[in-house]
């Protein structure tokens, strides 16, 4: 498992190529008080060649100077290779920006490995027209985070953690859109068509397997609708990661059961400090594996890590844990 002395991590995001894994991941000095880590969040990178012994390079990416648009905090991304080089999406945050409006940026590198900002992010942001500006949920904020980049056709697409304009709050989390042809110029599209849930979908990703696309997300249980915690009064919900399924990459996706990737029983079940959350699919060799980060909830009691990798297997209905 990945594990940096000195320094807290948080969500973590993955490259493949040539044999090596490259881990993104939030970071910030432990020497910040636990409860305030993911306010002093940079982009740290570290590299992998069997998902389980891993070598710390270093930051990849700072927050901006005083006044940038991501000079607060960076947060979660990703990375894909196009036009021959490497693109990294990221959210920034404006220090002392009330209410906190989140934004999509991009960095450009050649090796991935030292990465530059461009000049013209933020290159997305919440679109009012079909997005909520500011949530109407729990958290009054611009919801517009978390950006997983995809190629289709002569287009790169990225989804986002976003709110839908209207419907019952506990249900308008849902996944942004937006594409682009050269990776500067971004068009903002309606969401994708899903089943709502939560009011909040983090970290949302997409992966082709077995036939079918699978919508990966997570999220708390405080952010579950009342509506999905009615399917389940039994069912002893935890921060988690989710997966829906679609015959179409756009859509409609739909929860199987109750969608969870990690059981919360039986042998399989890790314990609740050992669960891991904004959880992303590697595909290594010729299987597909699952990392997340587990954190540390009270001082002391272990450092932050990124998981040994679990083995996934696809079924009709969602992801499971082999």
């Amino acid at each position: 498992m990945l594990v940096v002395p000195g320094r807290y991590i948080g969500d973590a995001w993955y490259y493949v190529e040539d044999g090596t894994c490259h881990c993104f991941f939030l970071t910030a000095p432990d020497s910040q008080p636990l409860s305030e880590r993911w306010l002093h969040w940079d982009i740290g990178h570290a590299v992998s060649d069997d998902l389980v012994h891993w070598r710390y390079l270093g930051l990849a990416l700072q927050r901006g100077p005083a006044g940038a648009w991501d000079s607060a905090k960076l947060a979660t991304g990703s990375v894909i290779r196009h036009g021959g080089r490497y693109w990294m999406a990221y959210t920034g945050h404006r220090r002392g920006e009330n209410p906190v409006i989140q934004r999509v940026g991009m960095a450009v590198s050649d090796d991935l490995m030292s990465w530059r900002k461009l000049p013209e992010n933020p290159v997305t942001e919440p679109d009012p027209r079909r997005y909520e500006r500011i949530g109407s949920g729990s958290r009054a904020v611009g919801h517009w985070r978390d950006p997983f980049l995809f190629s289709q056709g002569e287009h790169v697409y990225h989804l986002v953690c976003a709110r839908a304009r209207s419907g019952d709050p506990s249900q308008r989390g849902t996944v942004g859109l937006a594409r682009t042809r050269d990776m500067r110029r971004w068009e903002i599209l309606p969401p994708l068509a899903i089943e709502p849930v939560a009011q909040e979908m983090e970290v949302p990703q997409i992966y082709a397997l077995a036939g079918r696309y699978y919508l990966v997300f997570c999220t708390q249980p405080q952010w579950l609708s009342p509506a999905f915690w009615a399917r389940y009064p039994q069912h002893h919900f935890q921060r988690s990661d989710y997966a829906m399924v679609a015959e179409s990459l756009y859509g409609p996706y739909r929860m199987g059961g109750t969608g969870e990737i990690i059981p919360t029983r039986g042998p399989k079940a890790p314990p609740v400090e050992k669960r891991p959350y904004a959880s992303q699919l590697v595909r290594w060799e010729t299987k597909w594996y699952l990392l997340g980060t587990v954190v540390q909830t009270v001082r002391g009691t272990g450092p932050d890590t990124i998981c040994d990798p679990m083995p996934i297997r696809a079924e009709e209905n969602g992801l499971v844990i082999r």
